[in-house]
């Protein structure tokens, strides 16, 4: 899974990105020129896997991922900000979801205004989507209009996006539409996804800021720069702090929990002594699609899977007793992955 982190000038995104990745990413007075993203990925938290790598001793126990990628600069599709625009769709196409920063204290003597830069921030994102479906309207209709190849299915679907999206709404409400197989390739940024951080002081009173959220967005609330210096302690002493300020788990964990909700996704796991693994899948996927995130001659070649859930096997103590118990058993193809299910595939290639 991928993360786009997007945000105003001054609200604090890789101030963010470093509490999230425990990395040391320059932080700078940049308002606007040019600036190369930072990249960072992290380890999904699963007590589950822990319990799994305790019991297996493997050689090596592998955690999901989350990749964060920091965009610099001005998030602006209006005139005179082409390079830019084109520069914020090659890095935010391939994201699965985003991250608004929205900044919640006072900088320079400037009030913190968060409801008026989630507004501009997401009225930012739609025009730029509206350029996009503008252009290619353009194109598509002069060429339906001389007897070349174009879709008319296509252009149809685009007028609908058109409207929603000149109504100042983003394509996130309507996912028929943008996830349509004509207009999925287009990657519209304001159907993604979208979490919004807000990035409070140390003394703020958590949860005392309530926003008025776009459809289908979720809001979390971080205090930045104690988060980021807390990031790069080790554990042991993170740990000790947190207790001693009466602080919260980690952002990282509170996030990633809103990220697996809003995408709809679970995690399962394959075991053994050579290795212990999370596998990240979506909600509802089949035990033969599952098989392609291990690889795809695994998913090609699938025969059946040997299933047995995480709570059956902690509880019967080892994978011998919980067969003897009837705990494990063996699936087809169509059979749909749960949630923490520990999973044998059989395949032939």
């Amino acid at each position: 899974m991928e993360i786009g982190i997007i945000g105003l000038p001054g609200s604090g995104k890789t101030t963010i990105f470093n509490a999230l990745t425990g990395s040391k990413a320059e932080i700078s007075a940049y308002q606007g020129a040019k600036k190369d993203p930072n990249l960072a990925a992290v380890e999904v938290p699963d007590s589950r896997l822990d319990a799994l790598s305790r019991m297996y001793r493997p050689k090596k126990t592998t955690h999901a991922q989350i990749k964060y990628v920091d965009i610099g600069g001005n998030v602006s599709a209006r005139e005179g900000q082409e390079s830019s625009m084109d520069e914020l769709l090659r890095l935010l196409r391939p994201v699965d979801a985003m991250l608004y920063v929205i900044r919640n204290f006072e900088a320079a003597g400037t009030l913190p205004t968060p409801q008026q830069d989630l507004d501009n921030l997401e009225s930012e994102l739609v025009l730029t989507d509206l350029i996009i479906v503008e252009r290619r309207l353009e194109r598509l209709e002069k060429e339906i209009t001389k007897g070349k190849k174009g879709d008319p299915r296509e252009l149809e679907l685009l007028k609908k996006a058109a409207g929603i999206l000149e109504s100042g709404r983003a394509l996130r409400a309507y996912p028929e539409l943008a996830q349509s197989p004509l207009l999925k390739g287009y990657a519209f940024l304001s159907a993604k996804p979208c979490i919004v951080v807000l990035n409070s002081p140390d003394e703020a009173v958590s949860g005392s800021l309530q926003l008025n959220l776009p459809e289908g967005v979720v809001m979390i609330e971080v205090k930045g720069a104690i988060e980021m210096e807390l990031a790069q302690l080790s554990p042991e002493e993170a740990s000790l702090f947190r207790e001693e300020m009466e602080l919260e788990e980690p952002a990282t964990f509170r996030l990633i929990r809103e990220s697996y909700a809003l995408l709809g996704l679970i995690s399962f796991f394959t075991v053994g002594s050579d290795e212990v693994r999370a596998w990240t899948i979506r909600l509802d996927t089949t035990a033969q699609r599952a098989a392609g995130a291990i690889h795809s001659d695994i998913e090609k070649g699938f025969i059946r899977a040997e299933v047995v859930a995480f709570d059956d096997l902690i509880s019967a103590g080892s994978h011998a007793a919980a067969q003897k118990a009837g705990k494990v058993r063996l699936e087809g193809k169509d059979y749909t992955v749960r949630d923490g299910d520990i999973i044998n595939f059989r395949f032939n290639v």
